[in-house]
Parts: C-alpha cells; structure tokens; sequence
C-alpha cells in the first residue's frame, strides 16, 4: 500500500511536471530566437539518407551533420522523428517551412526527457535511500524554473541530463546487484550521453565506482573493502597514498568489467555519432574549438560576459537566485554542502557514489570561463536528492520535521516562481511588441542603428493587413565587440550622427562592454553617453516579458551591474511597487525568451565633433 502511495504521488509531479514543460512551446510564433536550437534545426533539416551505401562512409555524405559543438544524437533523432512533426500555420519568415515544425516537436521531445529526468530522480532516490528522498528530490526538479525554460528549447541539455541520470541509476543498480542486464543499460545510457554531448565524459568516475562495487560482489568482498574510511586531516599523506594504492588494485581487478562497459559505450557512441569516426577531423576540430572557448583560451564576444566573474560563486549564485529560485537554491547548495560533510565522516559508498559525479563536473564546469546557467542542469537533480537525503536522515539538535517543513516551504516558493515564470510562454514576445512599435512609430526610410552579434530587429512581419520588413529602413550596424581604435571611434561618430534611432535588441552587448572600459574605452563610454542621454538620445519604447503572479512583477536588472544610467521610463517601471528586482540575470537566461529590447530616438543633434570628444574623453 505505500508502495502505490508512492507512484501516486509521484505520478501528481510527473503531472505538475508535464503542466509547466508543455506550456506554450510555441512561444515564439516560429521565429526561432534561440541561435543554439535554429542551428541543430538547420542542420536536421538539411540532413538526408546517401545515395548509396557506400556514400554513407564519406566525410561528404548527406547524413553527416558536419556539426560537433553538441552530439549528433539529438539531431538524428529528431530527423528520425520528423514524420511526427506538427503542421504549423505561423507566418513565418523562414523558407523552409519544417523549421518551426521540427522546432515543435523537438521542444516537446525536450520536455518528455525532462519528465523522464524527474521520474528517474525519483527511483534513483528510492534505490540509494528511501521512497520519501526520492519524492522530494524529484518534487524539487519538477517545480525547478531552469528545468521549465530548458524543456522550452530543442538544446541538448534535457537529453543530456537524462541519460546522464540514466547512467548513474543503472550504475547504482549494478553496484548492487552485479547484474549483466544493468551492466549493459548503463553502458548504453553512456554512450548515449556522449552521443549528445562529450561534456558526459565525469560519468567514468561513477561508472569506475559502481562496476569496483559490483565486481566486489562478484568476488565476494566485503562492499566496504571499496570506501576508504582511514583518511584524515591528521594523517592524511600516509593515508591517500595507501588509499590510491588500494584504489589502483582495485581499479586492476576490476579491469575485464570496466573494458566490457566502455566497449559497449563507445559501441553505441560511434552508432549514433558515426562521424566522429568517419570525419574525425572536423569532429576533433570542432568539439577542441568548443573546449578551448569554454575554458577561455579562446576569447570570443559571448563569453566576455563573463571576464570578471568569481569561478564557482558566480554559478551558485545565478542559480539560487535564478535557476532554482529562493529559498529552494539555498535548501539545494546547503543541503549538498551537509552532504559532503556527512560522506567525508562517514564514507558512506552511496554518498560517495553520487559525490564521484556531482563533484568532478561542478569543479569541471565551475570554474570554467563560460559559466551558461544551463551548464549546471545535469547537477541540479544531484542537488535535490543529496538535500533530500540530508533533511530526511541527518540527526541535528533541531527536530528532523522542522528541516522537512523548512523543504516542503521552498517547494511552494519555487512553485509560485514556476507559476509566475511560465507565464511568459503565454504571452507575445518582446521581440513581437518592440517591432510592432519600431512599424507604428518610426517612419519609413529612417536610419535606425543596430548591433551585431545579437538579434535583428525589426523581425518580418507578414500580416494580413499588411508586409513589414527591415528594408524600409535605413540600417546601420555597429560592431562594438570589435577591438576599439581610432577608426571605431571615427566610426561610431559618423553612426550616431547619421542614425535617428538606436536599437538594442538585448542586454548581451550593453551589459558587457562598460564592465569591461580597460579593453574597450571607446565603446563603454559610448553605452554611459548613450543611457544618460548626453549623446541626443533619450529611451523612446522598450517591451519587457518578466514572470509575473497575481500583479507581482519578477524583473531582473542587468543595467546597475554595468553601471549605466537607467533611463526614466525604466527607472519608473523599476521603482513600481509591485515590481520585485532581483538584479541581473545570466545572460542567458534572459535573452532568448524574455529579453528586453530599448529603442533610442534622437531628440537634438550632436555635432561630430562632440560626439567624438564625448566618446573619446572621461566624465
């Protein structure tokens, strides 16, 4: 009977789940703002069988992506899918009509892998504790807001974390029981992992753990034997060399299960990532290019949001705040720092198991130069269920039921939050209301300015009343991540002087270049001439799509952080009482489905020549 109690509570979540990943995944009316999903659909819809089979076999064939910053596994199978794609009827601006369709049923396939992510949360829970940590930890990742915005978008990142959840699950099975069946799952879940981003390969420490366990069992060893439980402050040198000693032999032991595992990974990797093999290339080139960028060895303009942020506090931080919401973040972050504490008193395998993973991709990825909030997404079920684990077993001076009610009121916050969040897919996108204003108000032929490396706007409008499009404009583009010199000065001069309006479709350029005034003087004096008007600009129109619940506006604010002046329409939006800023949001986080575009009309001109000494010279 409380097994069937379980499923049912864990089928409420699984519906709760489902009720905020299925809303409103066609929030952009087939424009396709997120430059990560268009590019996996363009390259799915390019895809084709060879002509023969021997084709299949060349770097050239039609079947390969030619595209290896993510697996080739998501995009195989939604092309193996595509049959399934809905019809769509959006005025698009896209020639090819199965863009949106694909980005349809791709977004819904992202969010079965989340709910897929949620029940195994659950069972993984069950399997290592109980029944109740289990519920909890996957009552957390249901109610989770990064979850709900990921399931949003056809990323890798869902698929990712589930079957990096579906290794460690199958893993743990196998530590246990030491079953072929469970040997073979895991490996399958692994290979599928990589399959969808090389970003899986921490899963070898847990697997390394799992199959020492198992194969303990096998040779009927104390499972203890595998957890060291002799290291110490005090006498740890002796005790870490005898304790890699004993891991190394027992790693040598172990070595006929470990190769079966990772021949059957690789096996499956290379079925469904065949080009890693047969473009090794342009495989190698490609996943080293993304590599070198992330640990910031390669400088590109969208990792300079993050030049001076703080390694690991920077991601704990954005999601507390942002990605969990609070007070569930810091029920997350403490509850695992709690369990850290315990597995290094105890030496608990279990601990220890979960720890293998959650430990080695956080200092992997926390200290990385990119710092994308969606990077920490294959943790944050790891974080719930080692929290879960901490409240519901730990033994503190407090009663154990205040922590498992101090759990259960950061559930409710974070389900509020989720509620007030997945009301932006309901609603018309800024991008939508900012160009349908620049259409109502800015007069054909009028110079507007715009930025590079961020979205165009005005987008295309086909309506039934009538066509709009960018070309009935004068457009300018201003290229501000370029290095600044005298010709960009001279540059951005002649651009304001000719422009009568200014665009800034998102935060990603002014909420970079002024923090960033050693490298680029010219440009981050430009943003503050711009923002407090000394430039014959003043804020004509911006659109905001913040999470809202019951008239309580969630607003982040990313101006006060670069240190710009914020312009008096906005400032009045700030200062509303039912606004609640929680300050700046991970650019990413924001600029795909609720940026906020500013539009800048020119009320007086300014000489050149006063532009240039503006741009050029301290306050």
């Amino acid at each position: 009977m409380a097994k069937f109690g379980h499923y049912l509570l864990l089928a409420a979540i699984l519906t709760l789940a489902a009720y905020f990943r299925f809303q409103g995944l066609d929030w952009d009316q087939g424009y396709l703002f997120h430059p990560d999903e268009r590019q996996i659909l363009f390259v799915t819809t390019r895809l084709d069988l060879p002509a023969n089979p021997l084709e299949f076999f060349s770097a050239d064939s039609a079947l390969n992506p030619k595209f290896f910053a993510y697996g080739s596994f998501p995009i195989y199978l939604l092309k193996a899918l595509a049959i399934f794609a809905p019809a769509t009827n959006f005025p698009i601006p896209w020639e090819d009509n199965r863009l949106v369709s694909y980005a349809l049923l791709g977004r819904a396939l992202s969010a079965l892998f989340d709910l897929g992510t949620v029940a195994l949360i659950f069972f993984l829970g069950r399997r290592l504790y109980t029944a109740r940590v289990g519920l909890l930890a996957a009552a957390g990742v249901a109610v989770t807001v990064l979850n709900i915005q990921l399931s949003h978008f056809y990323t890798v990142d869902t698929i990712l974390t589930f079957f990096i959840l579906a290794t460690i699950y199958f893993a743990a099975r196998y530590a246990e029981t030491a079953r072929p069946r469970d040997q073979i799952a895991l490996s399958v879940a692994f290979g599928l992992a990589l399959a969808t981003k090389i970003s899986a390969v921490p899963l070898i420490a847990p697997i390394i753990f799992a199959t020492i366990k198992a194969n303990s069992l096998l040779n009927k060893e104390h499972p203890d034997l595998i957890v060291d439980k002799s290291i110490s402050l005090r006498n740890s040198q002796f005790a870490i060399r005898n304790s890699l000693f004993a891991w190394r032999t027992r790693i040598s032991n172990a070595r006929a299960e470990l190769r079966k595992i990772f021949f059957i990974s690789l096996a499956v990797f290379f079925i469904t990532q065949p080009y890693a093999l047969l473009d090794p290339i342009r495989f190698i080139g490609q996943t080293g290019t993304e590599a070198l960028i992330a640990r910031g060895w390669l400088d590109v303009p969208f990792t300079r949001q993050y030049s001076d942020t703080l390694p690991y506090a920077y991601a704990i931080a954005q999601s507390s705040v942002w990605g969990m919401g609070l007070p569930l973040g810091l029920v997350a972050w403490i509850g695992a720092g709690f369990f850290l504490w315990r597995w290094w008193r105890a030496r608990e395998w279990r601990d220890g198991f979960i720890l293998a993973w959650a430990l080695i991709y956080f200092f992997a990825i926390g200290g990385q130069s990119a710092k994308h909030l969606r990077y920490l997404l294959p943790l944050i079920p790891f974080f719930y269920l080692m929290a879960a684990h901490t409240i519901s077993n730990f033994k503190f001076r407090i009663p154990n039921y205040f922590f498992r009610i101090a759990f259960v009121v950061a559930l409710l916050a974070a389900f509020v939050y989720s509620l007030a969040f997945v009301g932006i897919y309901s609603r018309e996108h800024p991008y939508s209301a900012i160009s349908r204003w620049i259409y109502q108000n800015i007069p054909r032929g009028a110079t507007i300015a715009i930025e590079h490396w961020d979205d165009q706007l005005p987008l295309s409008i086909r309506a039934a009343e009538a066509n709009r499009a960018p070309i009935e404009y004068q457009e300018i583009i201003l290229p501000l991540f370029d290095p600044d010199d005298d010709a960009k000065l001279k540059m951005l001069a002649d651009s304001i002087a000719a422009s009568d309006y200014i665009i800034l479709a998102s935060q990603r350029l002014y909420a970079t270049i002024p923090r960033l005034g050693a490298r680029y003087p010219f440009s981050a004096r430009y943003y503050s001439r711009l923002f407090n008007g000394d430039l014959g600009f003043d804020l004509a129109a911006f659109a905001r799509n913040d999470p809202e619940l019951g008239g309580i506006v969630i607003a982040d604010n990313a101006l006060t952080e670069a240190g710009l002046t914020i312009p008096p329409p906005l400032a009045n939006f700030f200062a509303r009482v039912q606004v609640w800023a929680w300050g700046k949001a991970d650019e990413s986080f924001t600029v795909y489905d609720h940026p906020m575009p500013l539009v800048f009309k020119k009320n007086r001109a300014v000489p050149r020549d006063e532009l240039l000494r503006l741009i050029a010279q301290n306050f």
